[in-house]
């Protein structure tokens, strides 16, 4: 499940770069967006949200706290998302780097939560921005 975090972080490389990396550019409205993301009814403890803008603009991404809340950033820390509709991704793993074959933490799985949310077009989870604050939940099974 490494892969999945190594392909957020080129992904997140890619837009900087193609946004002209150093460059000032037209910074589009975003809006504010929080919330908390649940797994089997419990705060999810570790990860990372993606918003894919239904129109294929820049992502809007976040940290997941250790309370399972969230705040999404697109262009500064904090400022939210573009309006409109978005697919949304979710990624939650154990640092596995280090461990052995003997340890019995390799027996486990990497993720935390099922794997088809590490991606939007698997994942069945969207989310409606709106002008103004957003506070967006999810309760993943």
């Amino acid at each position: 499940m490494k892969i999945y975090i190594t392909f957020l972080c080129f992904a997140l490389f890619a837009v900087s770069v193609m946004t002209g990396c150093g460059e000032q550019i037209e910074k589009k409205p975003t809006a504010p967006v929080k919330g908390v993301v649940t797994y089997q009814g419990k705060p999810l403890e570790t990860g990372e949200i993606v918003f894919f803008p239904q129109t294929g603009e820049q992502i809007a991404h976040g940290k997941i706290q250790p309370d399972g809340s969230f705040q999404l950033t697109t262009y500064d820390e904090g400022d939210g998302a573009f309006p409109g509709t978005h697919k949304v991704s979710i990624i939650s793993e154990r640092d596995m780097e280090g461990v052995s074959a003997e340890d019995p933490e390799a027996s486990l799985e990497p993720s935390y939560i099922p794997a088809k949310y590490n991606m939007q077009k698997t994942s069945g989870l969207t989310a409606v921005v709106k002008e103004g604050d957003n506070e967006i939940n999810f309760d993943l099974e």
